[in-house]
């Protein structure tokens, strides 16, 4: 069960950072695309990175791009990119571990990465790789400045400030 989807750019009831409105071409389908259609709607900046050889640890960014497709999956683009910058910022925040992997197996915080295998032949697959390498390059997008978790909008976090919403995701710090 999915949450409505809201705009970016609504206006929150909490004071809260302003996201940019959704260009019909970062805006990611929820239903399957053809792998040609992928290819032709991702911007640039993403296929640079996705065809740029990566100077990041590919094991972290594997952690990552794991956690972007099972949280994310059916998101757009722009909150893919949230879900990789959390676990970046987290990387950041004495609180968590300093590097994705150790991060995002932090007890209580995520799913068992290491059990989740998603097909690695995919444009999601590929997509997700490209948005993680790009994050933990400290480049890409970061709609949510701050964010250090997300939730499902369906169930609030209580005691956390609220950072942004995108589609079925709030970030808070």
């Amino acid at each position: 069960m999915s949450a409505p989807a809201v705009a970016a750019n609504q206006p929150l009831s909490q004071p809260a950072i302003t996201l940019p409105a959704l260009a019909p071409d970062t805006a990611q389908p929820a239903e399957a695309e053809s792998p040609a259609d992928a290819a032709a709607a991702a911007p640039a900046s993403l296929q640079s990175a996705i065809d740029a050889p990566s100077t990041v640890d590919q094991a972290q960014v594997e952690c990552m791009a794991k956690v972007i497709i099972h949280e994310a999956g059916n998101q757009p683009r722009l909150g893919r990119a949230a879900v990789a910058q959390v676990i970046r910022a987290r990387t950041q925040d004495p609180r968590f571990a300093t590097k994705p992997c150790a991060v995002v197996r932090q007890p209580g915080q995520f799913f068992n990465v290491d059990a989740y295998n998603p097909p690695r032949d995919t444009d999601q697959w590929r997509e997700a790789v490209a948005i993680a390498t790009q994050v933990l390059n400290g480049e890409g997008d970061n709609p949510v400045p701050g964010a250090l978790f997300f939730h499902a909008a369906s169930s609030p976090m209580k005691g956390r400030t609220k950072v942004g919403r995108i589609e079925g995701h709030v970030f808070y710090r």
